[in-house]
């Protein structure tokens, strides 16, 4: 009989990148990145993050900027094996299982202090993670061993149904605490100096229990009940298939930190601006504090590299008419280039906590791009309406996506609107929707029935922020 493996399988912080951005980097981090989406030569409080350069060009005096998002997303899997069924308790061969991850809260907090040629700055925000996800019904990968049950046994007992109860979530967040200083060289050119520390910070939850299964053995199940599938191997003198599916719960919490510098330059020439930042590669080790773990994926005190990859961002805006700004930028995530480690557990009869560690970066064929234009309209002198657009193309190998570590490609549009209450306080609100290109990858190797799953999701956020200069 085929020997079953059953996994709560979680990424490190990758598991929730939240919307824009690469395979673990957020870029979403304004209230005016929703409603115009190119930002990368933005002069303004949130250039804090996008274009730290920029800030020589600020008005003299204090410019804070505070902005918070809600985001709505929905991760949705589905698996074409023809024994998955009634996981949902629902018809059989029902196979989408459905993530959903709400952020009620997503903070941008910047501070700018213009003096003379020098701008000192602080921004807090949360350059990775941020928020919550939750498979109520579990995934296809804590199921597929589980399904084949009924086939195996059936060559011997007739056996014709499963059921299992399944649950994942996952938490992870990197906060980002960002401080640097602007130099005007002269009435052009501002240059940037600064670094950002990253503290991470990630809890995982999950089951798989009450496995059933409907076996007609004339002994321990002559009618053909469903009975506890541990139960069932227990009476039958098979203590492997027993443990392997009797319950099994993961808790476990991880936390790490890293440094990176951050670099820019801004050029200045009336109604052309251009700008770029670079951000450096920030390594982060995160170490496993376990709670529980019946899978051998999270050993207590292990240590893994979970990286924020460097960034690099080239940006343009231009006034085509006094009242209308075209702005573009490019966004180059070099995530071939850092360390995305996860565990996998290769127990041995004399170390039965073996394991190795894989370098997921290595599943990479290239590096994620982002490619983004917007336009604002000055209304009247106080009102701005804007929109632009976003198209992200990420670069991963098949290899890369699961159940929990899947990115996508995808198309953003952005719209909102910036409102000049007085000379010093202006509000901003936006909102975006995300659309995805699918991803089918065919698995015809793990199992003896080959399979294709199809990984999508859904995005929607709206984005408030007000600016005031002091």
């Amino acid at each position: 009989m085929k020997k079953l493996v059953f996994s709560l399988v979680i990424a490190t912080s990758m598991f929730l990148q939240v919307r824009a951005g690469g395979v673990v980097t957020n870029t979403n981090q304004s209230a005016s990145y929703y409603r115009m989406l190119a930002r990368g030569a933005a002069i303004s409080g949130d250039a804090v993050y996008y274009n730290p350069a920029g800030l020589a060009f600020l008005d003299e005096g204090l410019t804070v900027s505070l902005n918070t998002q809600m985001i709505w997303m929905k991760r949705i899997i589905n698996n074409d094996l023809p024994t998955l069924n009634s996981h949902l308790g629902k018809a059989q061969n029902n196979s989408e299982f459905v993530g959903n991850l709400y952020v009620p809260v997503f903070p941008g907090v910047y501070a700018a202090y213009k003096t003379g040629n020098f701008t000192f700055s602080l921004g807090f925000n949360p350059p990775a993670g941020g928020g919550s996800i939750e498979f109520a019904d579990g995934l296809p990968m804590l199921e597929r061993d589980v399904s084949m049950i009924p086939g195996m046994l059936s060559v011997q007992l007739p056996t014709s149904n499963y059921s299992m109860t399944s649950r994942m979530e996952g938490t992870s967040i990197n906060y980002g605490i960002q401080v640097g200083a602007t130099y005007r060289i002269n009435e052009m050119i501002g240059v940037f100096g600064g670094a950002r520390m990253l503290l991470a910070n990630n809890v995982y939850k999950g089951y798989v229990k009450d496995i059933k299964i409907n076996p007609q053995h004339p002994l321990v199940n002559p009618d053909g009940a469903m009975i506890p599938a541990s139960q069932f191997f227990t009476a039958i003198g098979d203590p492997v298939l027993a443990g392997q599916t009797s319950d099994k719960s993961l808790e476990v919490t991880q936390k790490g930190r890293g440094f990176a510098p951050i670099l820019g330059v801004h050029f200045n020439f009336g109604n052309l601006n251009l700008a770029a930042k670079y951000e450096f590669n920030a390594k982060i080790t995160i170490k496993n504090d376990t709670k529980k773990d019946d899978t051998g994926m999270y050993p207590h005190d292990k240590e893994l590299r979970s990286d924020v990859p460097a960034l690099l961002s080239v940006g343009g805006s231009y006034d085509i008419l006094p009242a209308l700004k075209l702005s573009v930028t490019y966004v180059h995530h070099f995530e071939k280039q850092a360390t995305i480690e996860s565990w996998s557990p290769q127990p041995t009869p004399s170390d039965p906590k073996a394991g190795i560690i894989v370098q997921r970066q290595k599943l990479i064929d290239s590096n994620t791009n982002e490619f983004l234009a917007g336009l604002e309209w000055r209304a009247t002198d106080r009102l701005t309406i804007s929109t632009g657009g976003q198209y992200s193309k990420v670069g991963v190998s098949d290899a890369w996506q699961n159940d929990i570590s899947h990115n996508l490609s995808n198309f953003t549009f952005g719209l909102g609107a910036a409102y000049q209450l007085s000379d010093k306080l202006t509000f901003n609100i936006g909102g975006l929707n995300t659309w995805y290109t699918k991803s089918s990858v065919k698995d015809d190797r793990t199992y003896p029935i080959a399979y294709t799953q199809t990984y999508d999701r859904t995005n929607r956020a709206i984005a408030l922020g007000v600016d005031y200069r002091f």
